[in-house]
């Protein structure tokens, strides 16, 4: 299978090709994310990660990049996102984040969504699911990591949870709001 990690610093999938705009440990390929088109081929990888890259962009530029991927995928290829939930203090950690998300936003690309009509995103993807990982306190201490694991395992199950239910949509983000999370990530899995 190939596999294609956009973004992926020094912190590439296994078994991917890593394209960044920084030639660090790990990069194959150097190449600026906005400059289209990449030098890669049509309808090349089955799979590509998005890991933390997108919120660093404006939601056009979102679009671009993804307009990309679904140019680099095969038929059936799926675009793997992660990005932090807006409600966890991780999302504003990072001061060079551009966009914000809840665990709903990734449907607005997916072409069935009720809100698919609007001309400023790029919905020609299928939606396949949305999960989470949550770290509660990132606290450093060998024992206080371990606790920090085990009630963070319990929030990922609630959260997990809720995002299963067809009949409480914003349930996970209530949640995700209320207990200020340290770092709540999101992964939605789009289908070309």
């Amino acid at each position: 299978m190939r596999i294609l990690d956009l973004g992926c610093g020094d912190n590439k999938v296994e078994g991917a090709t890593g394209l960044d705009n920084v030639a660090l440990k790990g990069v194959d390929i150097v190449h600026d994310l906005l400059s289209f088109p990449y030098p890669l081929p049509a309808e090349s990888y089955e799979t590509i990660y998005l890991r933390h890259i997108i919120e660093h962009f404006s939601i056009e530029n979102i679009n671009l990049i993804l307009q990309e991927c679904h140019r680099i995928l095969i038929p059936g290829g799926r675009v793997i996102i992660c990005v932090p939930h807006v409600f966890s203090i991780a999302a504003f950690t990072d001061i060079t984040h551009k966009s914000f998300f809840t665990f709903n936003s990734g449907k607005f690309w997916d072409s069935n969504y009720s809100k698919a009509y609007y001309d400023d995103i790029n919905s020609n993807w299928k939606f396949q699911n949305v999960i989470c990982s949550v770290t509660w306190f990132d606290w450093k201490g060998k024992i206080l990591r371990y606790i920090d694991r085990i009630l963070s395992k319990i929030a990922e199950i609630r959260i997990n949870y809720a995002l299963r239910s067809r009949f409480k949509p914003s349930l996970a983000d209530r949640i995700a709001k209320k207990y200020s999370f340290q770092f709540v990530e999101i992964k939605w899995t789009l289908k070309k």
